[in-house]
């Protein structure tokens, strides 16, 4: 991406996540964006789908440096620590794209972004795995889930308005398999 169109897109994620702060996503359109961001709409559309879409991207993108932390740590409750300061850091956008569930492309690149973490672990810490999920397809499996009840416990913690991260992490791991925390 040439450093034109790496600008427009750090403004217009800049712009998203300013405005989701302060209204639900599904209030935000597409010309509040542009204005906030300082571009067109066909700027807009080179970059988004929609308001959605560049939110999750956003969110997306904030996850993937916290999840940075992976391979410099022993234990994968640092990164569940680490997911979840993001999530506190940007709880109202989170809390503004419930209804009553996270909104689809938001909730999917969370799941998607915990799964990746979840295969990172795994793939540094191969001495955890099972050998009943030593086969990928079984893997994929073990890993949808993980990810996909960590969603499922992040939007209840921000349904409960518990700032709490430390116990959130506590709570999270003790529901996990044992395996992942070896």
């Amino acid at each position: 991406m040439d450093a034109r169109a790496r600008r427009s897109r750090e403004r217009l994620r800049d712009a998203v996540l300013n405005l989701a702060g302060r209204t639900p996503v599904v209030d935000i359109s597409v010309s509040a964006i542009c204005s906030a961001a300082g571009v067109t709409r066909d700027t807009f559309y080179r970059h988004a789908e929609g308001p959605v879409q560049l939110l999750a991207d956003a969110l997306s993108a904030e996850i993937d440096e916290a999840m940075e932390i992976l391979p410099q740590t022993d234990a994968i409750g640092d990164g569940e620590r680490a997911l979840l300061e993001h999530v506190q850091r940007r709880a109202s956008i989170y809390r503004g794209a419930m209804h009553p569930l996270l909104a689809a492309p938001i909730r999917s690149n969370l799941e998607e972004s915990i799964r990746s973490g979840l295969v990172l672990w795994a793939d540094l810490h191969p001495q955890i795995v099972p050998a009943a999920f030593e086969d990928p397809s079984a893997m994929r499996i073990a890993v949808a889930y993980a990810a996909a009840g960590t969603v499922g416990a992040i939007e209840e913690w921000l349904r409960s308005d518990d700032d709490d991260i430390e116990r959130a992490v506590r709570l999270i791991l003790a529901a996990s398999p044992e395996w992942w925390l070896r």
